[in-house]
């Protein structure tokens, strides 16, 4: 059975690579009722438009996965996403691969955030939990490899990134990334900087 993907955005923005990620797609103007939809649809919410974290939060309480499409990424932007339910973040004009991605992701329960604002939040989150004495992370389980793409994520890079700094292809990055995370029980990209600070 195949996902439903719903568009919630407003009159003064749109993109076409919605419909190319997902042709079936149905694309709603923001109004203050929001369209019903079937549990497990994946909902993505225009921040910025009408009433967009109680649409976040609505199709979440209704067992839909929510991501918020931003138009311009900003942490407390991000915050408030996140505390309404939602479990990803994006650029509203990601391309039809990334969008694809971010679906298979929050499917599979993973979240799905930008690099640089992740690493920003586990930064700010550094100063104001208290670290533990020592991480019980084993790094030595990792190859030489999987150490260089772990330090490259805790610096906030993209996959694109880690592949040009490395000298590898982006397909690389993601078994690399899916190794490291099975060694060190991580689910995500957020989950793995948190196990390393040692919170």
């Amino acid at each position: 059975m195949n996902t439903q993907h719903l568009f919630i955005t407003d009159e003064r923005f749109s993109s076409q690579r919605w419909k190319k990620a997902f042709p079936d797609a149905e694309v709603f103007i923001a109004k203050s009722l929001p369209p019903s939809t079937s549990p497990g649809s994946i909902v993505w919410v225009l921040t910025g438009s009408d009433n967009w974290l109680d649409m976040i939060a609505y199709y979440t309480q209704n067992n839909c996965k929510v991501v918020a499409m931003t138009r311009q990424q900003n942490i407390n932007e991000l915050r408030e996403a996140l505390e309404a339910g939602s479990r990803g973040y994006i650029d509203a004009l990601s391309n039809v691969d990334t969008l694809k991605q971010v679906a298979d992701s929050i499917s599979s329960n993973a979240m799905w955030l930008p690099a640089p604002l992740v690493a920003k939040m586990v930064s700010t989150l550094s100063t104001v939990i208290k670290q533990q004495e020592s991480s019980k992370v084993d790094l030595s389980v990792l190859t030489d490899r999987e150490r260089q793409v772990t330090q490259s994520i805790l610096k906030g890079a993209t996959n694109k990134e880690i592949a040009r700094q490395l000298d590898i292809t982006e397909r690389t990055v993601k078994a690399h990334l899916s190794s490291i995370f099975n060694k060190l029980g991580a689910r995500d990209r957020m989950h793995l900087m948190l196990l390393i600070k040692g919170f």
